[in-house]
């Protein structure tokens, strides 16, 4: 979700509140555009879909305990996508007035006369959701004072700075909320709508001693404002910093590694698009052709769940209207199943698995993840190192934008700690792996207990025999 607007404030004033979530258009605002974009689109085309939504977000950087950056944003639109003789058309206007709504309409049926048919285009119609609508508003985030929002952000740096005196900078300390809401509407009777608040907290801080400087990070996530501890962010990204120091290279060695779940969820990041119906079907998938196959091993399993109890991704219904679910992807090891939207599912003669994915008003919906998860094991973090015994942790990962998507190939550099006995015998630094996705996680050996998610991956750490790391000394 892109800012269409912000105002930066070093002093921002002392205003008792900030509302941000006083501008959306109000439900009687909503069903005029909508009746009235109704209106003009009759007789002009087959079907129609309207698309408004709404965003409002804060977001406050603290540096050297006083407010670095104060910043607001503000976008809200409608999107109109329209379908004529099996062609499509979109625009898009953040002014709603009626002129532009006319221009609106006018310029979504020119786009459409210039575009080739498509057979499997269509829009769904209502399809009753499976499960009640989520709650995932936070409703006292405007009844707390601006002046406390900007405390979290100054707390957060204090708490990472205060860990430890060899703490000596923080390169960024930010506390964020966002205010969401949506509603679609088509020509067939489909009519949802969606709200919900975005919660986040991150920090980067550095550790330096005689000589030697290392960085850790952190981030919590919650659509609500209670669930993210600013202290302990700051807590936790200063002790990655500190148990860094002193760091060495090793030699080149082939062992067992343990995961650490925040890197394994890149690693899944970097493998999602793979289970989208479009990407399969254009060949840029690693899993094409894979379905029913074993391609990981037995101990991983993988969900897509857009119903999770207060998942980053939950909601009622998808990006076009249709109701979301929990779909098995990767079954002890078997590709079992893809994603798809209404259009995909019906040029592959399936059904939509409810991954429309949307969240904005200047494109379409298109197929993606909602939250995308590994099933955790059940061995907790410290019996992984003591099964593995000798071997690197890997907690840090460079060049994962790097990553083939397409053949799932890989190489990055990344650092740590080396374990002997199961314990913690040094950071290490310099470290490199190389390898392919796919065969990765068929290496698995045990899935850890401690799944987190962050944004809407989730993931637990892993064990994974045998891996090529390619040292510096």
């Amino acid at each position: 979700m892109r800012n269409q607007k912000s105002e930066v404030r070093s002093h921002p004033p002392q205003a008792p509140r900030l509302k941000i979530s006083g501008t959306s258009l109000s439900g009687g605002q909503k069903s005029e555009v909508i009746n009235d974009l109704a209106q003009l689109l009759k007789n002009k085309v087959d079907a129609w879909e309207i698309f408004y939504s709404f965003q409002n977000g804060l977001s406050i950087e603290a540096k050297d305990g006083k407010v670095d950056a104060f910043k607001v944003s503000s976008n809200k639109g409608v999107g109109l996508r329209v379908l004529k003789d099996k062609k499509i058309g979109f625009s898009f206007a953040s002014a709603l007035s009626k002129e532009s709504l006319r221009e609106l309409v006018e310029n979504a049926v020119q786009g459409s006369r210039g575009v080739t048919p498509d057979e499997f285009l269509s829009l769904p119609s209502p399809k009753k959701a499976a499960s009640d609508k989520p709650m995932l508003f936070d409703y006292s985030l405007d009844n707390v004072a601006e002046e406390d929002k900007i405390q979290k952000a100054i707390m957060l740096e204090q708490a990472a700075r205060g860990f430890d005196p060899r703490v000596t900078k923080v390169r960024k300390a930010s506390y964020s909320e966002t205010v969401f809401e949506s509603r679609l509407v088509n020509s067939t009777g489909i009519d949802t709508a969606n709200k919900a608040t975005f919660v986040s907290s991150n920090i980067m801080a550095v550790a330096e001693d005689r000589g030697d400087s290392q960085m850790g990070w952190e981030m919590d996530m919650s659509h609500f404002a209670k669930d993210v501890d600013v202290k302990k962010v700051g807590r936790d990204a200063a002790k990655r910093a500190v148990d860094m120091l002193g760091a060495r290279t090793i030699a080149t060695v082939k062992c067992p590694v343990v995961i650490e779940n925040i890197i394994v969820g890149e690693f899944l990041e970097i493998l999602a698009p793979s289970f989208c119906a479009d990407n399969l079907s254009k060949g840029k998938s690693m899993l094409k052709g894979k379905k029913g196959q074993k391609v990981f091993s037995e101990k991983v399993t993988i969900w897509d769940d857009g119903l999770m109890q207060n998942g980053w991704s939950t909601s009622q219904y998808d990006g076009e209207g249709m109701p979301r679910q929990k779909t098995c992807l990767v079954d002890k090891g078997a590709c079992v199943n893809y994603l798809y939207d209404t259009y995909w599912a019906k040029r592959e003669k399936t059904e939509s698995t409810g991954n429309a994915a949307r969240s904005h008003f200047k494109s379409i919906s298109t197929v993606g993840i909602s939250n995308l998860y590994m099933e955790k094991g059940d061995v907790d973090f410290d019996r992984l190192l003591k099964q593995m015994d000798r071997g690197l942790l890997i907690t840090n990962i460079l060049g994962a934008h790097t990553a083939n998507p397409i053949t799932g190939d890989f190489s990055f550099g990344v650092s740590g700690f080396w374990i002997e006995g199961g314990m913690v015998s040094h950071p290490v630094r310099g470290a490199a792996i190389a390898g392919n996705m796919l065969k990765l996680f068929e290496k698995a050996d045990v899935v850890g207990s401690d799944l987190r998610f962050i944004g809407n991956i989730g993931t637990p750490s892993l064990l994974v025999s045998g891996m090529e790391v390619s040292g510096g000394s």
